[in-house]
């Protein structure tokens, strides 16, 4: 059979393929959930997928790029957005940005209005890559950074986060420290967050969660002090040599006024290492072990890939691949 339509899945629900639409578009206000559930299944079960002939014959007329972050305040983003701008002005593109806020919602209707202005190509950092949104996206047209779904759909461009967790984290051990703790936000099924706590426990051996610090999203400690009474029980014992990992530059900064709102200090108390580098973490006394990851490599491998991409006619969807950029340990006197 010809590949399926909006009219033929429309047809095998007994539904309008304006309510198809609606689906594909993430728009579910007026839509019942068993009328979502039926499409998710039909969709599914067609490897049904948009059809990529008129986004061919369009994008290579069109020399905008539509990028959707999930978040402009995280540090990870500035540089990546500076490699997608670097690399579109040295192609001719220019690039329609949007932030989601770490909004799901937001994300969706982001995506959304990028697609109904016809876009070349989408570059985006999700904050939810498992949406139904991103089952509606052409491989042909689209790159994603940074967090992968759990479906392999859309050409990926990750860090090489669990192996070089692992690699640090065994950096540690060989100081011989008694027990070590990976320190992190919620891990909320996010790929980043959980291939580091894999790479963790890789190094470690660890089977549990009980060395698992979990700081709390927005968290505010004259309101909350479960950070410091989580510190406070791990450090109890002045015989044991314990050591932190945090799982980036903004857990790092969170961790630390902690430890200093308890006169704790490293490497005297404790021993810590982070993913990401930052300036700042050079000027620390001692400066800081890190995980360095290129984040402007990311933005512009991305905009390379699109740019390849939205120079092929395809007559069929790509097969989705990820593609790791290297990391490097950095290795100082914090541990």
């Amino acid at each position: 059979m010809d590949k399926f339509t909006i009219k033929d899945i429309a047809k095998l629900a007994d539904v309008s393929t304006a309510t198809v639409s609606n689906y594909l578009n993430s728009n579910y206000a007026k839509m019942s959930s068993t009328t979502q559930k039926k499409l998710a299944g039909i969709i599914d079960k067609t490897n049904y997928h948009p059809s990529t002939t008129a986004r061919n014959l369009a994008k290579n007329e069109n020399k905008t790029i539509g990028v959707s972050v999930a978040d402009i305040t995280n540090p990870f983003t500035s540089p990546v957005i500076s490699g997608i701008s670097e690399k579109c002005e040295q192609y001719g593109y220019k690039m329609v940005f949007t932030n989601s806020n770490n909004d799901e919602q937001r994300e969706i209707e982001n995506i959304n209005r990028l697609r109904e202005d016809e876009v070349a190509g989408l570059i985006i950092d999700p904050v939810n890559p498992n949406n139904n949104i991103y089952n509606q996206l052409s491989n042909s047209f689209t790159v994603i950074v940074d967090r992968q779904s759990q479906r392999s759909i859309i050409d990926t461009i990750i860090t090489d986060n669990m192996k070089s967790v692992q690699k640090m984290t065994s950096k540690m051990l060989s100081k011989n420290y008694t027990d070590l703790y990976f320190v992190t936000w919620p891990l909320d099924g996010i790929s980043t967050r959980l291939n580091r706590y894999a790479g963790f426990n890789k190094a470690t051996g660890y089977s549990d969660n009980e060395h698992l610090v979990t700081i709390p999203y927005n968290y505010d400690s004259s309101k909350d002090t479960s950070l410091e009474k989580r510190i406070k029980i791990i450090l109890r014992d002045p015989d044991k040599k314990v050591g932190f990992f945090t799982m980036n530059s903004r857990v790092l900064q969170e961790f630390l006024k902690a430890t200093q709102k308890m006169s704790y200090t490293y490497p005297r108390d404790f021993g810590v290492a982070t993913y990401e580098e930052f300036d700042w973490m050079q000027l620390m006394k001692p400066a800081i072990s890190c995980i360095r990851q290129d984040s402007f490599a990311i933005g512009c491998e991305a905009m390379e890939l699109l740019k390849d991409k939205l120079g092929t006619s395809y007559n069929s969807e790509p097969s989705p691949k990820v593609k790791t950029i290297a990391t490097q340990l950095i290795i100082r006197d914090s541990f």
